[in-house]
């Protein structure tokens, strides 16, 4: 369905295991398109060129569309596919996951290699701060200052993003972002805690940050 909520990781998180002296280094990271994850895949090759292979998988797009898995090399199905369901497990979008692994001298065997690729990718994205992107209308808001406080406050209750201030008017004007399911809830709120001459105008609709989440 078109414009539901989607959740993804935010900046960068690692995790590191060793199993027979082999070290593998999980990095989970926020994408925003194939070009930015092959710009990370050269970056995290380039800076660590000793090690054995780095698969890796992605998922993009707010509706989940697109998503891949590499082995780069190792057994078919060890790497690459273990790493992509800690992605889909999670229920994140414009996440990739890649796995740096340096070789300890020792196969492991490919159930064994499974399972640490899996397990390393859970920690990372289990370890990652995580939020939540909701389709909102945003809106252009105009009140007199002695009502600005509520305005806030009501906003401020509610978690919802502030895009843009401006007190340069003889209004303060505030332009936020409320989900298109709760919009006319929040503003019947607003309506009832604004007191003086105020004007709400829809300006347009988009995907937003509402709240984050461990």
């Amino acid at each position: 369905m078109a414009n539901n909520p989607y959740f993804s990781v935010e900046d960068r998180t690692m995790a590191e295991v060793e199993v027979n002296k082999s070290r593998f280094i999980a990095v989970a990271v926020h994408v925003e398109s194939v070009e930015e994850v092959k710009e990370i895949l050269g970056t995290l090759k380039k800076s660590n060129p000793n090690a054995a292979h780095i698969p890796y998988a992605y998922i993009l797009g707010e509706d989940y569309s697109v998503a891949k898995n590499n082995d780069d090399g190792e057994p078919a199905g060890s790497a690459g596919m273990p790493i992509f369901e800690s992605i889909r497990k999670a229920n994140l979008t414009q996440t990739m996951v890649a796995v740096v692994r340096y070789f300890g001298g020792k196969e492991l065997g490919k159930s064994r290699l499974t399972r640490t690729f899996g397990f390393i990718a859970n920690e990372a994205v289990k370890n990652a701060h995580k939020y939540k992107m909701e389709f909102c209308t945003l809106f252009e808001m105009k009140v007199s200052y002695n009502d600005y406080a509520s305005l806030g406050k009501v906003l401020s209750e509610k978690d919802l993003p502030i895009i843009e201030r401006d007190f340069n008017e003889s209004m303060p004007m505030i332009k936020c972002a409320i989900p298109v399911g709760t919009s006319e809830k929040v503003l019947e709120e607003i309506r009832a805690r604004v007191r003086e001459a105020s004007s709400i105008t829809k300006i347009g609709t988009g995907y937003y940050k509402i709240n984050t989440q461990g």
